[in-house]
């Protein structure tokens, strides 16, 4: 009799791990990347990466649509990843959000593998500069094409860099040679519960080099979060691979800022201040609305060399994935953003943009009170 219960409890352990195993590898035909799977009683914990879509509540419910054929009778909390770091747990039915306890990061810590986990996953987006008003030429612009890549190496450090194809300029005098794309060393990390930071040292787009810091406190249950984000830069030119002219590290920017996310329409109000890349002293207010995968806003700037207004979007890019297998993937980007200001003449309250999205923009994707309002 005693032996007869020991061989149903191996069964029932090994028809357990059939399952994890064919639910990870269901997951990873999709798409998604890193899924570890942890089984505990009658709850199962999902950690996972999917770089196709900007929204980790659209993420989630791809996967509990896929899970739904493998799990009956036990809870499934997600545990959505960010360049390889994870950022809390949802709930499969409520998304209601928990922190991960210390068993939870010594299992992710002890599993995490990102050469062998995440695929080589190449990016196809557009980078557009634009500036209207003048009559002889009413509408000048940057249109280039980016192809690039973000390899991870370790648990939050990741290495982005390649190439861009000019197609149009009628701005500025940019070569219109191909050339690297900004490339960059980046570590993420959440070093505590709702304290998140990027550091970034590399090329950017705006002709920007050097180091960046953001920082941001907000955990994705409350609906006010605190940032700074601060760098040394200098500029560099490039003309196509073989010159690339780099001046002194010298400017400093710093800013600080604060946002609250309203309890209606899925509005958030973004005030900073500081000293932005081009040494002018001031502060800006945003108004962003978010749409599940798009995000619009509006503006307003006031500094030491003037002020303005504008809008900007963000917006994914179709048609998402192209092709994968199980090592490469080729796809379009997750968030195309682009900026415009009607103050074409003064350089106020500007920034540089990344190749990557900023933190802020991250984190604004998993609070709780947007997530649970696209579920309804």
């Amino acid at each position: 009799m005693r032996r007869n219960s020991y061989l149903f409890i191996v069964l029932f352990l090994i028809s357990l791990s059939f399952y994890a195993q064919d639910l990870k590898e269901a997951l990873y035909e999709e798409g998604f990347e890193n899924v570890l799977v942890n089984d505990e009683d009658d709850t199962l914990k999902i950690f996972f990466e999917l770089r196709e879509f900007r929204s980790p509540y659209h993420s989630m419910r791809f996967a509990n649509d896929i899970a739904s054929s493998f799990v009956e009778g036990k809870t499934i909390e997600w545990i959505p990843l960010h360049h390889n770091i994870p950022i809390g747990k949802y709930s499969s039915d409520s998304y209601n959000f928990n922190t991960l306890s210390s068993a939870d990061l010594e299992f992710y810590n002890k599993n995490n593998k990102p050469f062998k986990n995440y695929r080589f996953n190449i990016r196809i987006r557009p980078f557009v500069a634009a500036r209207f008003g003048y009559y002889s030429s009413p509408f000048e612009t940057i249109f280039d094409g980016v192809i690039d890549t973000r390899v991870y190496l370790a648990k939050g450090l990741s290495a982005q860099t390649g190439l861009v194809i000019p197609i149009q300029n009628s701005l500025n005098n940019t070569s219109m040679e191909p050339r690297i794309a900004p490339s960059m060393i980046s570590y993420f990390t959440q070093f505590k519960s709702g304290h998140f930071a990027n550091i970034s040292y590399g090329t950017y787009h705006n002709d920007r080099y050097g180091l960046d810091v953001q920082y941001r406190y907000g955990l994705p249950s409350k609906n006010w979060s605190v940032g700074i984000e601060a760098g040394l830069t200098g500029f560099y030119y490039q003309d196509g691979f073989q010159d690339i002219i780099f001046s002194n590290m010298s400017k400093i920017h710093f800013l600080a800022d604060i946002e609250y996310h309203l309890p209606i329409e899925n509005l958030n109000v973004r005030a900073s201040v500081g000293q932005f890349i081009f040494q002018d002293f001031g502060g800006r207010v945003d108004l962003i609305k978010q749409f599940g995968l798009v995000d619009v806003g509006l503006f307003g700037t006031y500094t030491q060399n003037g002020a303005t207004a504008g809008f900007q979007f963000a917006i994914p890019v179709f048609p998402g994935n192209i092709f994968k297998t199980k090592k490469v993937q080729l796809r379009t980007t997750e968030e195309f953003r682009w900026e415009y200001t009607y103050n074409n003449e003064d350089r106020v309250g500007l920034k540089y943009r990344m190749g990557s999205p900023r933190l802020v923009d991250v984190l604004r994707q998993y609070r709780v009170d947007f997530i649970q309002s696209l579920q309804r």
